[in-house]
């Protein structure tokens, strides 16, 4: 049996990669301040001097601006800002589709299956807030759709009763704004296609039908986002 070496991880990237899934999952939007180093570093459970160290990586990124002076601090950055560098992170999405491809519909054809009129109801909620973001398009702040959007696949993930499952869905949607979100900046209208049939196919407990919906959603995601880039 071949073992490999066993590379510790620094922590620094430990504390990066909670940092970009924050912002690439709209916890914290563009032109956001995050909390100050210091409360941020007792957050993490690590010193400041690892903070910035992860700080610098994803300034490196364009993801945040540090300002310095009284009224500064680390600023997320507008999605214009981030474009050239999301666009030179591209060739990541596709494995991220494939990867989004493997277990979302899977979720949702044991969501269907396994529901309860708990979940409905959550997920009801949950499709109303993507309805009404919807509704503002483009003039919608796009931090919070990604939010709502994170949102309602994460709760797919959990009404299929499989926490391995929801895990990857949290992990997937994280890694795709990582890449893509600058490019993807405003609200299209494609984003918010399939999510209501998802929903009632997972109501009516048809697991076929919520598996199809969401491959189709996934695979509308990949053709938006490529013709997106292309602009």
């Amino acid at each position: 049996m071949h073992l490999d070496p066993v590379t510790p991880v620094p922590a620094y990237e430990l504390v990066l990669e909670q940092l970009r899934r924050s912002i690439d999952q709209g916890h914290f939007a563009p032109g956001d301040k995050l909390p100050p180093e210091r409360d941020l570093a007792r957050q993490l459970g690590v010193s400041r001097t690892t903070l910035r160290e992860a700080v610098r990586v994803l300034e490196g990124e364009r993801a945040v601006e540090v300002r310095r002076g009284s009224t500064g601090g680390i600023i997320v950055r507008q999605q214009g800002a981030r474009r050239a560098g999301a666009r030179a992170r591209l060739r990541e999405f596709d494995e991220i589709i494939d990867f989004r491809l493997a277990i979302e519909p899977m979720a949702a054809r044991l969501a269907a299956e396994r529901r309860t009129k708990t979940d409905i109801s959550a997920l009801a909620r949950a499709l109303a807030r993507l309805d009404a973001l919807a509704a503002h398009g483009a003039e919608g702040r796009f931090g919070d759709w990604l939010r709502a959007d994170s949102d309602y696949h994460v709760l797919i993930g959990k009404a299929a009763r499989n926490g391995r499952l929801a895990k990857a869905i949290e992990t997937a949607r994280a890694g795709m704004f990582n890449p893509v979100g600058a490019v993807w900046g405003r609200l299209e209208e494609a984003a918010h296609a399939q999510h209501a049939e998802i929903f009632e196919a997972i109501a009516a407990g048809d697991g076929a039908r919520a598996a199809t919906a969401m491959t189709a959603h996934i695979e509308g995601t990949r053709a938006d986002i490529a013709a997106l880039a292309r602009r």
